[in-house]
């Protein structure tokens, strides 16, 4: 009797540490779409691998999917580059532009270091804010959630671009519409 017990004990434990498991997993990476979310033809798929970037020594990803590192702008010079962009009052402390690219597409990313998290999250707020539905260079402005985290989806210039924060870091890329499922899922754990 003793015997027939302990089997059933390490049966049920072993079915109960399964079922977390898969509950874990199924969760780690869920993409649900912001609430009256209309996908983009064109949108990202959901349910995808991360494989995170490999980092150079100056922090930038070395690849992004199938893309390579071919050019880079950091701390001073990559400031002046967003101060271009975005003009006064986009108050950052440090950052980098880095440029991927192969025989089938490109990539550039933008990353910002703000003073903190909370600056971080105000910055991303205002961007999304100064997009909105009705901008002309970006079209199909959509919020995800991603792992808790809100992500911004919009199209233009022929590309497909993505923002986010993390931490004290704003994070946009624009990818070309086929490499960037691969893109941003590389780029996803990669910045923190």
């Amino acid at each position: 009797m003793m015997s027939i017990r302990y089997f059933l004990w390490v049966l049920v434990a072993a079915l109960a540490f399964f079922g977390v498991y898969l509950i874990w997993s199924g969760q780690s990476m869920s993409a649900t779409p912001a609430a009256n979310r209309n996908p983009s033809p064109n949108a990202v798929p959901a349910n995808v691998t991360i494989v995170p970037a490999s980092l150079t020594k100056d922090g930038m990803p070395a690849k992004l999917g199938a893309l390579s590192l071919t050019q880079s702008a950091i701390g001073a010079s990559a400031l002046a580059e967003f101060a271009q962009l975005h003009g006064k009052g986009f108050d950052l402390v440090g950052g980098y532009r880095a440029d991927y690219a192969d025989g089938n597409g490109k990539a550039t990313l933008w990353v910002g270091q703000a003073k903190d998290a909370s600056v971080a999250q105000a910055m991303l707020d205002a961007m999304a804010q100064k997009i909105g539905p009705n901008n002309a260079m970006f079209q199909n402005l959509q919020p995800l959630d991603i792992s808790g985290r809100t992500l911004y989806e919009a199209d233009g210039q022929g590309q497909k671009h993505f923002f986010y924060a993390v931490n004290d870091k704003i994070v946009w890329l624009a990818a070309d519409p086929v490499q960037a499922a691969d893109v941003l899922h590389s780029l996803w754990s990669a910045v923190k």
